[in-house]
């Protein structure tokens, strides 16, 4: 005997089927959402990444500069920088300033600028190609102005030839001078983009 299906049966089966399809389309609308979102923050971080990178190479070329501009205060020009004594308008002190950050950034070029209460505001260096701007602090590595000496600052002998001469007999002692430390501040225009360089001369 063949049993008889009603119409009322094969409908509700109908339904059924129709709700578990609109179920996983449901779940794999989810599914395609999430991996859109992914996509979109992948490609937004490798822009990100891509950009810091191309920033990094344009501040070291605008930082070399400023420890050019610094060696050339200290040593080269024709009338150079007095270590003994602070010279603001060459951003220099003859000592470490203090309220420096924990990385080491002085003040003068640590957080916004021009910083709240800062006496000088120093000059800007454009570099022409990125458009970045440049600012630097020269700092005797000295607890005190005035004269170095071991006990206030951190000295060496200079660095000299260990190459010598046949009829060399003794060779004259060199006095130890102090280190300058160059901290380098550079800002991308119309961002918040900031990058801090030190290094150290002698």
């Amino acid at each position: 005997m063949t049993p008889i299906r009603s119409r009322h049966a094969r409908s509700s089966r109908r339904h059924v089927q129709a709700g578990i399809v609109l179920f996983i389309a449901l779940i794999a609308m989810v599914v395609l959402s999430l991996a859109g979102i992914a996509l979109v923050r992948s490609v937004d971080t490798g822009a990100g990444v891509a950009g810091n990178v191309a920033f990094r190479q344009a501040s070291i070329v605008a930082s070399n500069h400023a420890v050019e501009d610094a060696v050339y205060k200290l040593f080269k020009s024709v009338t150079p920088i007095i270590p003994s004594a602070d010279s603001l308008g060459n951003n220099y002190y003859a000592s470490l300033q203090a309220a420096e950050k924990m990385d080491g950034t002085p003040a003068a070029l640590a957080g916004a600028y021009p910083p709240a209460g800062y006496p000088v505001l120093m000059p800007v260096w454009t570099d022409p190609t990125s458009l970045v701007e440049v600012r630097h602090v020269i700092e005797r590595v000295c607890t005190a102005a005035g004269a170095p000496s071991i006990a206030t600052c951190d000295m060496l002998p200079p660095k000299v030839s260990p190459a010598g001469t046949d009829n060399e007999v003794k060779r004259i002692p060199l006095p130890q001078i102090p280190h300058y430390r160059v901290t380098v501040r550079v800002d991308l225009p119309n961002t918040n983009t900031t990058s801090i360089a030190q290094t150290f001369l002698r």
